[in-house]
């Protein structure tokens, strides 16, 4: 048996259907466990797919289930809804990824929808795309740590502030910090180091706190009883925008730029930061395919939710804007031509004549551009200062063409 874990609301289950199918129809049935691990004790190979939710409708669950009869046609699965409820995370921050609900903290409270016999289970985020035999996670030995997880590729300068008897504290992170968007949890183990309660304990003395589940696991969970996987297992795809690798800038990417180049060579999990259900272009990889258009293509074999899918996806244009404003940002920097910034910035006037444009854009430098054109929403949302985002441009636009692979 294997056990996934997702978590997700009602808008987005029809998102993690894709995950879900990409998982089945991934797996090669021509194979056994014993083909990844001849140590692997697994008799019942079945998926039990865990979706952890504050509410799914019963339009949606009956959706689920007929998902799960058509996937179970190719490969034994079954789908588990199991409801939280925010209250319960009450002493948890809102931050990061749970600025408006919970949800993402579900994930921490694993241990209590297994049982005693269940030995492993993966979890995943719902924005990422299976492209190999799932199993071959499973046969990995953990060799008695708690968690096999992937580095992140931000900076590792993030810290987590918190009071302790009446003193404030500070916890850095370090290299090591990793993506809590996998994680292959030894949950034995994971019980025995107390995680959980540990999580909670330090969410409850938290001031200051940026990545929410994310910065908690990396304050919890020692280095030590950490085991490291290759980056193919979560290929962030915001690494095809620029990679800075840990043998070129201290407190990068975990991994060096001969470990990234083989990841990028041949990627198992793909994780989504521009998600292809707003993104239908962003970046391209390394043979040459924009990388949204594998998820599309699942999701149009995706049963029962596709179709829905589709249909949103005539509607899809705002992306279409964020390359096109990147473009007139690119430009303007390349001549120095900070009123054109200033304009971008305060006035949405040609932002219609901008995503007209956005097709003319080469696919090399398509993402750089979505990236670009992201800054100047931003500066407009938050009313920030034209020069910083020239500044910010210079930044990125150094570093693509440093570190672009």
């Amino acid at each position: 048996m294997y056990h996934l874990v997702f978590s997700a609301d009602e808008n987005y289950i029809k998102y993690t259907s894709v995950l879900i199918t990409s998982i089945v129809l991934n797996t090669d049935k021509s194979k056994k466990i014993q083909d990844f691990s001849k140590n692997s004790n697994v008799k019942n190979e079945k998926y039990f797919f865990h979706i952890l939710s504050n509410f799914i409708s019963d339009k949606t669950r009956e959706k689920l289930l007929n998902l799960q009869n058509d996937l179970n046609i190719i490969f034994p699965c079954e789908i588990i809804i199991h409801i939280k409820n925010d209250e319960d995370f009450k002493n948890f921050p809102i931050s990061g990824a749970a600025h408006s609900l919970k949800l993402p903290y579900y994930r921490l409270k694993l241990s209590s929808i297994f049982n005693e016999n269940i030995e492993k289970c993966l979890y995943l985020d719902s924005d990422m795309l299976c492209i190999c035999d799932i199993r071959e996670v499973f046969a990995i030995d953990l060799k008695g740590r708690v968690v096999g997880v992937v580095g992140d590729p931000g900076s590792k300068k993030s810290k987590i502030k918190f009071k302790e008897n009446n003193k404030k504290k500070t916890f850095y992170f370090d290299e090591n910090y990793f993506n809590s968007g996998f994680l292959l949890i030894n949950l034995e183990e994971y019980k025995k180091y107390d995680i959980e309660q540990k999580c909670e304990e330090l969410a409850s003395k938290c001031y200051y706190i940026k990545a929410a589940d994310q910065d908690l696991l990396n304050a919890t969970i020692e280095t030590k009883l950490r085991y490291k996987l290759d980056f193919a297992y979560n290929f962030n795809i915001i690494t095809l925008f620029y990679t800075i690798c840990k043998d070129e800038r201290k407190n990068r990417l975990n991994y060096t730029r001969a470990e990234f180049n083989e990841a990028l060579k041949n990627p198992k999990i793909l994780h989504y930061g521009e998600k292809p259900w707003k993104f239908l272009k962003s970046y391209f990889d390394y043979k040459g395919n924009n990388i949204n258009d594998y998820w599309w293509n699942m999701a149009n074999k995706t049963p029962v939710f596709g179709e829905e899918l589709f249909r949103e996806k005539q509607d899809i244009k705002d992306y279409l804007l964020y390359a096109g404003l990147g473009y007139e940002v690119l430009r303007s920097v390349q001549k120095v031509n900070f009123f054109k910034i200033y304009h971008l910035v305060k006035s949405t006037k040609k932002d219609l004549f901008y995503m007209d444009q956005a097709s003319k854009i080469n696919d090399d430098i398509f993402g750089l551009c979505c990236m670009l054109g992201e800054s100047i929403l931003h500066a407009r949302k938050h009313k920030k200062d034209f020069f910083g985002v020239y500044l910010k441009a210079l930044k990125m636009i150094h570093n693509f063409k440093k570190y672009h692979y």
